[in-house]
């Protein structure tokens, strides 16, 4: 009897779980734009790039700093 109720639950599960898939053509490697058009726009400008690498420093160094007091 339970078996039943069991294989009755999963199939009520499996029917009403359902997927959708969609495919779009401007989307993904084969999107139809060359890769080098888009390179550009993956550059950050140096001056951000220096910020954050400020920053960790800094984190870092802080670190280092709680380290020797402990």
């Amino acid at each position: 009897m339970s078996r039943m109720f069991l294989i009755v639950v999963l199939i009520a599960f499996v029917g009403v779980c359902t997927a959708q898939l969609n495919f779009s053509t401007d989307w993904g490697k084969r999107s139809g734009s060359s890769a080098g058009s888009d390179a550009n726009n993956c550059k950050e400008p140096v001056e951000t790039i220096m910020l954050i690498y400020k920053i960790i420093q800094n984190e870092a160094q802080k670190i280092i700093e709680c380290e020797k007091y402990a």
